[in-house]
């Protein structure tokens, strides 16, 4: 166990924080006193979530006061940067490009980062990284965002030395001052178990699949986004949790390669493929060194991307220059 955890205080090309990690080092031992529930609030003070920018825009501020004066949305506001901001090292760059003093509280809504879900949890597993904590992302379907809807969603774990085991705890931008969920999440108590929660409230995209698997009708509880969720992303969340439990925390644009088709095209084999890799990631840690053989092979580590379609995966094939 004790080298699984050194892997997870190792960063990723998206973890890594360069320069900066002096500052997060200041911000989680000076600032934060070493306080998750702190360091959730001084996140919130350099990010907001696209859907509340999108909300205000639509209905106005008000329904968003907790966040700040949003009376000057227009059309400058970014709406997302997730696609400008792919690493936690570009996110503090301009978290003090945009204002110098960095994270502080009462910070200008329009100096706030516009970020989702996936770029908190890479922002909170570098932060704790560069302080020494194994922890690492997580990607899968929450409970608690959509009244009964489990929605696509990033978490992060950490180990907690004391109880020796993973806690996982969810960081996004949505509490407010006081710490205390929307509606939804007050009626559920969410906003005392955020620190440690499992199953009821989250589930991984391993259980998911293996619940699609069994039942089918699960994807009408699901949704992906602003959309009804389909098995192909499912699948695609299984993989960018299994790239982030192997320290790569790729964003929603990449896929894995070898799978990228409908689902109505894969074979019995395939889904006995997709099906082993759901078991093993269910157990990160008890199946951790075959989860690593398996991310350093070409099958399972090429993704498709913007810049990269399936055809080069099926020109490699063809080549035979890899095995895949």
């Amino acid at each position: 166990m004790t080298d699984i955890l050194e892997f997870y205080k190792k960063t990723s090309i998206f973890t890594d924080l360069g320069k900066y990690k002096a500052e997060a080092v200041d911000l989680w031992e000076n600032k934060c006193k070493k306080s998750l529930k702190e360091l959730c609030h001084y996140l919130m003070s350099v990010t907001i979530h696209r859907v509340v920018v999108q909300e205000a825009m639509n209905f106005g501020s008000k329904k968003y006061w907790e966040y700040g004066d949003l009376s000057n949305i227009d059309f400058k506001t970014p709406m997302c940067e997730d696609d400008i901001f792919l690493t936690a090292s570009s996110m503090f760059a301009e978290i003090y490009r945009r204002d110098d003093k960095g994270f502080y509280f009462e910070r200008p809504f329009e100096n706030k980062l516009v970020l989702t879900c996936r770029y908190i949890s890479v922002l909170t597993s570098a932060i704790l990284k560069a302080n020494g904590i194994p922890t690492r992302s997580r990607a899968g379907w929450a409970r608690y965002l959509t009244e009964n809807k489990n929605l696509d969603h990033w978490v992060n774990e950490y180990w907690d030395e004391k109880k020796k085991r993973w806690i996982m705890f969810d960081m996004d931008d949505l509490y407010d001052r006081d710490f205390m969920k929307y509606e939804l999440y007050e009626k559920n108590h969410f906003a005392y178990e955020y620190l440690d929660f499992g199953k009821e409230q989250f589930y991984s995209a391993a259980d998911m699949w293996m619940m699609y698997r069994k039942d089918p009708k699960i994807l009408e509880t699901l949704q992906y986004g602003s959309e009804i969720s389909r098995p192909e992303e499912i699948l695609k969340y299984l993989f960018l949790d299994f790239w982030a439990a192997m320290n790569m925390e790729y964003n929603y644009k990449f896929k894995p390669m070898a799978f990228d088709k409908p689902m109505q095209e894969f074979s019995r084999s395939d889904l006995k493929e997709i099906d082993m890799l759901a078991k093993l990631m269910s157990n990160i840690d008890k199946n951790f060194d075959k989860l690593y053989k398996l991310y350093n092979t070409p099958r399972y580590r090429m993704t498709v991307s913007p810049l990269v379609s399936k055809q080069n995966y099926d020109l490699l094939i063809k080549s035979k220059k890899y095995h895949v």
